[in-house]
């Protein structure tokens, strides 16, 4: 069972099908509080995964919620690729958000808890070589730059570069 996981002024929560089903059908659940601009593409993209799945995956996917007024402000999960112990993470934060340090906290959050599992010997996230804040978003988290490559989305070229964190390595307090 995937648990909540505490961060300084979040928590990561994870994400139930009732919820995402209700997301995606253009409901909002009362219980929850969601912040300007939610959802983003990547927020219904999260929520069509986590409808599919049977249930949350071993680490998410999760609501990043705001601890001072209980707001919803992204998402944010780690899928992990079994043979080779690495960890795919994936977040996004709403563009009202942006700027305060959460995606930076949340991803801090995440990767200790998945570094920590055991068989989890790497994390990799990959953004777009022009998302810059996004970029430091993953080195201020502890993660180090270690490949570029070529994609294609919406039918264009898109170079992403990608960044790692490994077990054997703490990342550093910025």
């Amino acid at each position: 069972m995937v648990s909540q996981i505490d961060a300084d002024r979040l928590v990561l929560a994870p994400i139930f099908r009732p919820v995402a089903r209700m997301l995606l059908d253009g409901g909002i659940p009362k219980a929850l509080n969601f912040a300007p601009g939610y959802p983003s593409r990547f927020s219904l993209e999260v929520m069509e995964a986590v409808v599919d799945a049977q249930e949350p995956g071993r680490f998410g996917p999760y609501f990043i919620v705001r601890k001072a007024d209980g707001t919803i402000i992204g998402e944010i999960g780690c899928s992990v690729e079994e043979a080779s112990d690495t960890g795919y993470i994936g977040y996004t934060v709403v563009e009202p958000c942006w700027g305060h340090g959460y995606a930076t906290e949340a991803l801090r959050a995440l990767l200790a808890h998945v570094l920590d599992a055991p068989g989890i010997r790497r994390v990799v996230a990959e953004t777009m070589v022009e998302h810059v804040a996004s970029r430091r978003v993953m080195e201020k988290a502890g993660m180090r730059q270690c490949g570029a490559r070529i994609d294609v989305e919406n039918g264009e070229p898109v170079e992403l570069v990608s960044y790692e964190a490994l077990a054997t390595t703490q990342p550093e307090a910025h």
